[in-house]
């Protein structure tokens, strides 16, 4: 994946993700696997983490379709929507998708090839995004491609690779794998918020 890259509002950047729409029964299935969890007091699952990740992004694209008419709570939204979608494509190509691509199933490397292919073509949305400024005529119709990508995208891993990592890897893999996958995305909050605040000093 990328390094950073500056957008124009000054930010900086790193990952991205694809195109399919976002499946009816996450919340549900959330609500389910939330509640397994209270029960056993382990941390979450991989599938459960990637999960909450792609509400938080979802939520995030529906305040910026609230906000179409004001361009720096636009500019603001894009930065979070993009820190959240890099975060969360570091995670999977790092931990998650290695751990999948490598079970004995059929269908497991091809759904992680199209995952990866995903991420590829929001990467090159989010590029696009940073040389926009947020009141350019073309920056709202590129973030409603990244959106119809990164829907896509939740909907292929929701129906197609989470299915076959539960089957695969099993819950306490998926549990273990979530321990690293949290400590990996805890250790890049720190890591983004020490570059931060050593630009902010200069």
């Amino acid at each position: 994946m990328k390094g950073n890259t500056k957008h124009k509002n000054g930010s900086k950047s790193k990952n991205g993700a694809k195109k399919r729409t976002a499946s009816s029964g996450s919340k549900r299935t959330m609500q389910k696997t939330s509640s397994r969890q209270a029960r056993n007091g382990n941390g979450m699952e991989a599938t459960e983490l990637l999960m909450k990740d792609h509400e938080n992004v979802q939520g995030l694209f529906a305040q910026f379709e609230r906000s179409r008419e004001d361009g720096q709570k636009k500019g603001m939204l894009f930065e979070k929507i993009k820190d959240e979608l890099q975060m969360h494509t570091k995670v999977e190509e790092e931990i998650f998708y290695p751990a999948v691509e490598e079970l004995p199933i059929e269908r497991a490397k091809d759904d992680i090839q199209g995952s990866i292919q995903d991420h590829e073509e929001v990467d090159s949305l989010l590029d696009e995004l940073q040389s926009l400024f947020p009141d350019d005529a073309d920056f709202d119709e590129k973030i409603m491609e990244l959106m119809d990508a990164v829907r896509s995208h939740i909907e292929l891993e929701q129906e197609e690779v989470f299915k076959v990592a539960r089957a695969g890897l099993g819950e306490e893999k998926l549990q273990e794998l979530g321990r690293e996958m949290e400590e990996f995305k805890q250790s890049m909050k720190e890591g983004k918020m020490d570059s931060e605040g050593a630009e902010a000093s200069e």
